[in-house]
């Protein structure tokens, strides 16, 4: 699917009000997870559905938001006439035992704009800033849904080699995982 008339921009903290993501829609209907059992990470069935009100949406702006761009990170959007479709947070701090590390806070496209690049241009465009601030890598803190895990997967994501304890303390079941900024670049040089 293609979207027309996408525009990509970045947030200000002027442009964090009220009702910003009142059109965004973050449904996900959830059947498969994956949890680690007995020791080994499997696919298990785990129905739960994902959704955000109003009450949440709000207090993305007023707190996640405010704090990533407050603190020199960027908040990246794909805006289809007036509304956000997409949205990336990178936090601006770089974290790890060599400040490896830029965090991608949070990456969501709306539901009815999955599965047209939108999250993929996103994601690229966050590990672009990142390696601009002096990142090696992205951190992820990804959602355990086997839909989520797939697309991580698939834009090259891995394992995290070290784990950031604030993202498990968060949220326990995600799967905390890294993407090397300049990877495909490096692969090109080496084929």
């Amino acid at each position: 699917m293609r979207i027309q008339n996408i525009e990509f921009k970045s947030l200000s903290l002027d442009d964090l009000q009220p009702g910003l993501l009142d059109s965004f829609n973050r449904f996900q209907r959830v059947t498969r997870a994956w949890r680690t059992v007995e020791g080994e990470r499997k696919l298990v069935d785990a129905p739960f559905i994902d959704n955000w009100d109003a009450a949440t949406k709000n207090e993305i702006i007023a707190e996640d938001f405010h704090r990533c761009i407050h603190h020199g990170g960027e908040v990246i959007c794909a805006v289809h006439n007036g509304q956000i479709a997409a949205f990336a947070a990178l936090l601006r701090e770089l974290f790890g035992s060599a400040q490896q590390y830029a965090d991608l806070m949070q990456l969501h496209v709306s539901t009815d704009f999955r599965h047209a690049g939108l999250g993929r241009s996103l994601f690229m465009m966050a590990a672009q800033q990142a390696e601009a601030w002096g990142a090696q890598k992205l951190y992820i803190s990804a959602h355990s849904a086997e839909e989520t895990q797939a697309f991580y997967r698939a834009m090259g994501c891995v394992d995290a080699v070290e784990i950031n304890a604030h993202h498990v303390a968060l949220e326990p079941f995600d799967i905390q995982m890294e993407y090397v900024i300049g990877r495909d670049k490096n692969q090109r040089k080496t084929d």
